[in-house]
């Protein structure tokens, strides 16, 4: 998903009809980030075990 797509996303909790208040909105932004966080670490658990198999080191992170 592009970052523009997924901004659009969060602006809909800044609305004055978001009817799950402020506290539903700032879980929502954290629990994003924490998905963020556990993918990047998700990821370098990844390179680590592509390089204790092959004895390659992986190559840098593709970019969309």
């Amino acid at each position: 998903m592009p970052p523009e797509e997924l901004a659009g996303r969060f602006t809909v909790m800044t609305r004055p009809d978001w009817a799950h208040g402020i506290p539903a909105a700032i879980d929502a932004t954290l629990l994003a980030r924490f998905y963020e966080r556990y993918a990047d670490h998700a990821v370098a658990v990844a390179r680590r075990v592509t390089y204790i198999v092959t004895g390659l080191m992986p190559g840098p992170a593709l970019k969309e």
